[in-house]
């Protein structure tokens, strides 16, 4: 039953994309996020959360519920909040997105030469390796979420969680987590 209405939520914010010719990273943008939530959102087992549901169906001016069901009307260009408009416009002008400016393998390689600039070894926050990151990249990647994303999947092999978290006093929102490295890496080389 999930899957059935995730599907359908899916389909449906493809719709919008398709009528304003707006793209995914074009949505991720316009809601807040720095992931392709989009792609996320196909490949998930979990759904979406509510506030991913809220952020989403902000961009076109609607409450959840209104975007998730497919026979609320699809608010005219003019309804929509001015930021959308002018990433439609935008969008317009400059055509179809070109794929990401970097390669996983290429993202890959840049924070394992970063981890290998990291000071402690045995105790680092993946937003000490995104500031050891180049301009260019971390300016793709704009905060260390996309880093903490690779070290729980393409680079879990070189880090892991320690168990500690660096708790802010007065910061909202979830700490966060330190890691070790578990992998030496010497240039291009690795070893255990």
């Amino acid at each position: 039953m999930f899957e059935i209405a995730l599907a359908e939520f899916i389909a449906i914010l493809e719709r919008y994309m398709k009528v304003f010719g707006l793209y995914s990273m074009d949505i991720s943008s316009l809601a807040g996020s720095t992931r392709d939530f989009v792609k996320d959102l196909k490949e998930s087992k979990t759904g979406p959360t509510f506030k991913t549901l809220v952020a989403t169906a902000s961009v076109f001016n609607l409450k959840y519920y209104q975007l998730g069901n497919p026979n609320f009307p699809i608010p005219k260009l003019e309804e929509l909040p001015s930021k959308t408009v002018d990433k439609i416009n935008w969008r317009k002008k400059v055509g179809v997105p070109e794929e990401n400016q970097y390669n996983k393998l290429d993202l890959n390689r840049k924070v394992l030469y970063a981890l290998e600039k990291v000071t402690d070894k045995s105790k680092f926050l993946a937003s000490e390796v995104f500031s050891l990151l180049d301009n260019q990249t971390k300016n793709e990647l704009k905060t260390s979420i996309r880093i903490t994303g690779l070290f729980s999947d393409e680079l879990k092999d070189y880090v892991e969680k320690i168990g500690e978290a660096n708790k802010i006093e007065g910061k909202r929102g979830r700490p966060e987590e330190y890691y070790k490295l578990t992998t030496l890496i010497t240039g291009s080389k690795t070893s255990k």
